[in-house]
């Protein structure tokens, strides 16, 4: 549905959202979600197994626990859809253990240590995390970061912890892309990185 409408969201915090246009799906499992014309996340919603309401011009979602109630009043409707959507098969690829996976087959070329040998995946680390994948290259540490998607700033810092949980050790950034500020700060820090 497309509709013109204003929100009150009442559970484990409260919100109100002025008269604006926005897109309103309404799933069968109780889901409902609510766009606005920017971004992917909706701006409200309600989770499957929420009760979905009509009195008069107001959508009523109710979610029991936690106690939620999302109240969306409808000012003016452009149009409204019924469409059956079912599932089909899906694979995704390019899932973060497709990329760990490419690491472990790639590990020379990713450590540029012709010798790497892997070490483990999902190692703890002393308490600090879990790193990705960690090598050895000829006697040294080698912690690995991977990263699916975006590597920012908040992955180079994660990856700073690790290295610094494990003295001696270095570290490297695999990613599909890399923000500038990622680069930098990568660099000043001395981790190599790795696009895949």
């Amino acid at each position: 549905m497309n509709a013109k409408c204003s929100i009150e969201y009442n559970g484990r915090a409260s919100s109100k959202a002025g008269e604006a246009w926005r897109l309103i799906i309404i799933k069968p499992d109780g889901s409902l979600l609510v766009h606005t014309n920017e971004g992917y996340q909706p701006l409200n919603w309600q989770p499957p197994g929420s009760r979905v309401y009509i009195n008069g011009n107001q959508i009523i979602t109710i979610r029991h626990r936690p106690h939620e109630v999302l109240k969306i009043t409808l000012h003016e409707v452009a149009w409204v859809e019924v469409a059956i959507a079912s599932e089909g098969d899906f694979k995704l690829q390019g899932s973060h253990e497709d990329v760990k996976d490419w690491v472990i087959k790639n590990l020379a070329k990713v450590t540029n240590c012709p010798g790497a040998r892997l070490v483990g995946t999902e190692v703890p680390l002393n308490g600090h995390g879990v790193a990705d994948v960690v090598a050895d290259c000829n006697g040294a540490r080698v912690i690995i970061e991977v990263k699916r998607g975006i590597v920012d700033l908040n992955a180079v810092s994660q990856l700073k912890r690790y290295v610094d949980a494990v003295p001696g050790s270095r570290g490297i950034l695999v990613g599909a892309w890399f923000t500038s500020g990622a680069i930098e700060l990568a660099r000043e820090l001395g981790f190599r990185i790795v696009e895949y």
